[in-house]
C-alpha cells in the first residue's frame, strides 16, 4: 500500500486523493448501502410498531433493490444531461429530506414500503454511479485499488450505522433513528458543496474531458475520453455476460446475508455464537474490497473475478457439509464476505475496461441497476423455499451451483478492447 500512495512513483494518488476522499464520504452515506445496513437494527421496532412479521418486512429490502435499479439508470440519464455537481447536490438534499420524513410521519406498512422504494430514486445522484465515475475519471493505472478503497466505505457504514442507532432502537424514540440516518447525507452534501468542481457543462463527454485535462501531467493537451457509446454497449456479448454473472453471484450473497444467522442456529449454534460468527462478514468484506482492487491492477480482471466470486460456492458447501464448529462456520462466512466485498470493485473495473469512460455513467447505472433488480428477488424466492422444506439444505445446494456458474461466466469475457481512436461525434 505504501507504494501506491507514494506520490513520486504513483502521481495518480498524489493528485487524486482529495476526490477519492470525497467519493468515499459519498459511498458511506449512499442509498446503495445505508438503508440496507440500518434496516436490521430497526426491524424489531418496525415489526412491533406496525404489527408486521419480521420475515414479511424483508420486502423492504426487495423494494429498496428495485429502487436502486431505477435510481441507477436515472442517475446515468441525468448526468448525461446535467453537470455531475448539480445532480449530486440535488440528490443529496432530497435523500436527506426523505429519510427525515421517515422519522416524523406516521408510518404504515404501505408507507414504509414506499419510502424504501423511493429512497434510492430520489437519491439517484448519490448512488455508486456517481462515486465510481469520479474515481474512474481520476485513476487509470491504479484504478483497481482506488475503487477498492472507495467501496470499502460499505464496510464503514455496516459498522457505524448500528452504533449510531444503538441509543434509539428498543426505545419509545426508535423512529428518530431515521432522522439520524438523514443527517448523514447532509454531511456528505456539505463536503460535496465545497469539493465538487463547478461548471456549466452538462454533457458527459465534456465533463470527462475537463477532468482528464486537470489530471494530465506534464502535458498541455488533454487525453481524449475513449470507449464505445451506450447503444453500442447494448450489442456486446460482454455487457450481457457481466449482468448475468453478477446477478447469479449477488443473488447468492444476498441470500447468505439475510439467512446466515438463522441457518447457524438451526445447525445447533446459539444465537449469540451465530451472531459472533457473522461478525466476521464485515471484516471479510473490507478485506475482499482491498484485495480485489489490488489484484485487479496486477492481473486480468475476469480471472480475479472468477477467483473472488467462486468463493461463495465453497462457503455454501462448507455450511452444507461441515459440522457446526465455530472455526469452520467462520471460514464459510469469510469466504462469502470476501466475495461481497469484491463484487462492486469488479463491476466498476470491468465496465471501465471493456466499455471505456465515454458513456460510463449510463452503462454502470444500467448494469448495477439490473443486477440490483435481479438479485433483489432473493428474499422473495428464498423465503418460500425455506418455509416449504423446513431446512436450508436446498438453498445451500442451489447457491453452490449459482455462484460457481456465475463466477465461471467471467472467464468468457475475452481480452480488454484497445480504445485508441479519437472519440467520434455522437
Amino acid at each position: 500500500m505504501k507504494n501506491y500512495l507514494n506520490g513520486q512513483k504513483y502521481p495518480e494518488f498524489r493528485q487524486g486523493w482529495p476526490m477519492l476522499l470525497v467519493a468515499l464520504s459519498g459511498v458511506i452515506t449512499s442509498a446503495h448501502f445505508l438503508p440496507l445496513y440500518s434496516f436490521g437494527p430497526m426491524a424489531p421496532d418496525l415489526s412491533r410498531a406496525l404489527n408486521i412479521p419480521v420475515g414479511e418486512l424483508q420486502r423492504c429490502i426487495t423494494l429498496n433493490f428495485a429502487g436502486i435499479a431505477v435510481g441507477s439508470q436515472l442517475a446515468g440519464w441525468l448526468m448525461d444531461r446535467f453537470s455531475l455537481r448539480s445532480v449530486t447536490l440535488c440528490s443529496l438534499v432530497l435523500y436527506a429530506l426523505t429519510y427525515i420524513m421517515m422519522g416524523t410521519v406516521s408510518l404504515s406498512q404501505n408507507i414504509l414500503y414506499a419510502f424504501y422504494f423511493f429512497l434510492p430514486i430520489v437519491a439517484s445522484g448519490s448512488l455508486l454511479v456517481t462515486w465510481t465515475k469520479i474515481v474512474c475519471d481520476k485513476f487509470e493505472r491504479q484504478r483497481g485499488i482506488a475503487l477498492a478503497i472507495l467501496l470499502s466505505g460499505s464496510g464503514v457504514v455496516s459498522t457505524v450505522s448500528p452504533l449510531l442507532l444503538a441509543s434509539f432502537v428498543g426505545t419509545a424514540e426508535w423512529q428518530q433513528g431515521f432522522i439520524v440516518m438523514g443527517i448523514l447525507p447532509l454531511l456528505t452534501l456539505l463536503v460535496c458543496f465545497f469539493a465538487l468542481p463547478t461548471g456549466n457543462s452538462g454533457s458527459n463527454q465534456q465533463d470527462l474531458l475537463s477532468i482528464n485535462s486537470a489530471q494530465a501531467t506534464n502535458d498541455s493537451v488533454a487525453k481524449p475520453v475513449t470507449g464505445i457509446s451506450y447503444r453500442e454497449t447494448l450489442h456486446t456479448r460482454q455487457f450481457w455476460t457481466i449482468i448475468v454473472a453478477l446477478i447469479l453471484v449477488v443473488f447468492v450473497v444476498v441470500s447468505m446475508i439475510t439467512n446466515t444467522v438463522p441457518m447457524l442456529v438451526q445447525k445447533g449454534l446459539s444465537q449469540s455464537d451465530a451472531t459472533l460468527v457473522f461478525s466476521a462478514f464485515g471484516l471479510a468484506l473490507v478485506a475482499g474490497r482491498l484485495a480485489g482492487g489490488f489484484f485487479l491492477d496486477k492481473f486480468w480482471g475476469p480471472l480475479i473475478a472468477f477467483c473472488a466470486l467462486v468463493l461463495p460456492s465453497i462457503g455454501c458447501l462448507i455450511f452444507l457439509l461441515a459440522p457446526p464448529h465455530m472455526a469452520l462456520m467462520v471460514l464459510a462466512t469469510v469466504l462469502i464476505g470476501v466475495a461481497a466485498g469484491a463484487e462492486f470493485d469488479i463491476l466498476a473495473y470491468l465496465v471501465s475496461r471493456y466499455f471505456g469512460l465515454r458513456s460510463y455513467a449510463k452503462i454502470f447505472g444500467t448494469v448495477s441497476g439490473t443486477v440490483a433488480l435481479g438479485s433483489g428477488t432473493a428474499p422473495l424466492l428464498v423465503g418460500p423455499l425455506i418455509d416449504s422444506t423446513g431446512s436450508y439444505d436446498g438453498l445451500l445446494l442451489i447457491c453452490t451451483g449459482l455462484a460457481a456458474l456465475g463466477a465461471s461466466l467471467f472467464l468468457m469475457l475475452g481480452p480488454y478492447p484497445d480504445f485508441t481512436e479519437a472519440l467520434p461525434e455522437e
